[in-house]
């Protein structure tokens, strides 16, 4: 070698530096990066999210209506009972939040009732997914651009015509939210600890998903070490036991979880297949049965995933993300039996939830399958702007309903959704 290719060499080498030491550089600051008002930025962002969930079904707002429970069930017993509704069991357990929310809508002209369930319904799933946003979630993911893309994709969960922006939905928004509460770290001040011990019993007492995630919150506690988690799992465990007894005590029947292809074939399905497929697509082949190339490719996914998360996550995250995944699909066929074989989409909520957090969230150290997780993120994004828009519901002429209303004296019929539905609110009732 010359002197001449020599310098050549170190001057190339001098030039490389610069770019892979920018590059680095860029990257870190990625990781690090957090908004100067990170306040500001939460509302802007969490306001962002609320219009993509109005914008999901804008008729909840501009042609509104009541679903089935919110009516016959949430805002009836209200009417009737008053506050001593807050706690009645319906379907064999507690439904506290969105018997509050009812509670809160009959202190309101009842006119407005459709309009306030669908935004409250929404601003409980923003709330449940802007938890993201908190430092708290920095152990699990630490760049702050990747935890605004979950916030998104969670807004953004596929099969929800019959969840999205219905009151009796908060409950599954309340299990989103337990599920992210597992995976956080402890409030840094007194306010946010304060907040946290107060919030875990109301969403427990909001459905059976504080039952079905109460391991996960042990992981916390495995992770953290601190007093304040396990002051929190004492406080989880109490509450979801209060709801333990309450089920066990009301006369709901319960299928049989049928443990094999049912219960598998579903999972796949019903689960990974609406995020890489498409929800129209798998319930739209639900009949005959998704052709087996394509639910081969939906297994190899979904055990992809698995892989993905074990090797990427801290053992207590992983832990937690795949016991969601598994008992929530369990759980679902155990409330229903036999009939779950199709998985309703409200019972897809929780795993799916898991996945998309488990996908953001996993470093795998294996190249291969760090690019198999951004080729997962990257289709299941596209495949969420092809299911954007939720189905309409049929217009139930609400504006005859709230006339019928505004006249004490009346008894009114008001439809409902879905079809066939009615509420009879008689005289003297309002």
């Amino acid at each position: 070698m010359t002197a001449d290719s020599g310098a050549a060499a170190e001057d190339q080498t001098a030039k490389v530096r610069p770019v892979a030491s920018w590059a680095s550089t860029q990257s870190t600051a990625l990781k690090q990066f957090q908004p100067i008002h990170p306040v500001v930025t939460g509302i802007c962002i969490g306001f962002a999210g609320l219009l993509l969930t109005l914008l999901r079904r804008p008729t909840a707002v501009s042609t509104p209506g009541l679903y089935a429970e919110d009516g016959v069930v949430f805002l009836l017993q209200s009417l009737s009972s008053g506050a001593g509704a807050i706690m009645d069991p319906y379907n064999g357990y507690i439904h506290l939040l969105p018997r509050l929310v009812a509670g809160l809508a009959t202190l309101l002209p009842l006119s407005w009732t459709p309009v306030v369930f669908a935004l409250c319904s929404a601003l409980v799933a923003v709330g449940s997914c802007s938890l993201l946003l908190s430092t708290r979630f920095a152990g699990l993911i630490p760049a702050y651009a990747q935890r605004v893309l979950l916030f998104g994709l969670l807004l953004l969960i596929p099969r929800l015509t019959e969840v999205h922006l219905a009151l009796n939905s908060t409950l599954w928004w309340c299990g989103v939210a337990l599920l992210l509460t597992s995976l956080a770290g402890d409030p840094t001040t007194r306010l946010g600890r304060s907040a946290e011990l107060l919030a875990v019993p109301l969403l427990v007492l909001s459905g059976l998903a504080g039952l079905v995630l109460a391991p996960a919150m042990a992981f916390r506690v495995l992770r953290t070490r601190s007093l304040h988690s396990k002051i929190l799992l004492g406080i989880w465990y109490g509450t979801a036991l209060v709801q333990l007894c309450v089920y066990l005590t009301q006369d709901r029947k319960n299928g049989s979880v049928p443990i094999g292809t049912p219960l598998i074939r579903a999972g796949f399905e019903k689960v990974f297949g609406s995020l890489l497929l498409g929800a129209g697509s798998v319930d739209n082949r639900w009949s005959q049965g998704v052709p087996a190339a394509i639910l081969v490719v939906v297994v190899l996914s979904a055990s992809a995933w698995a892989v993905i998360v074990l090797t990427g996550l801290r053992w207590e995250f992983s832990a937690a993300i795949l016991y969601t995944a598994a008992a929530s699909v369990a759980a679902g066929f155990l409330a229903l039996g036999p009939s779950a074989a199709a998985l309703p989409d409200r019972y897809t909520v929780l795993p799916i939830a898991a996945v998309l957090i488990g996908l953001v969230a996993a470093r795998p150290k294996l190249k291969a399958l760090s690019i198999l997780r951004v080729a997962l993120l990257i289709l299941i994004v596209v495949m969420r702007s092809t299911d954007f828009v939720v189905p309409t519901r049929p217009d139930t002429h609400w504006s005859r309903s709230a006339a019928c209303l505004a006249l004490p004296a009346n008894t009114c019929v008001i439809p409902l959704n879905p079809q066939g539905w009615t509420l009879t609110l008689p005289a003297g009732t309002r």
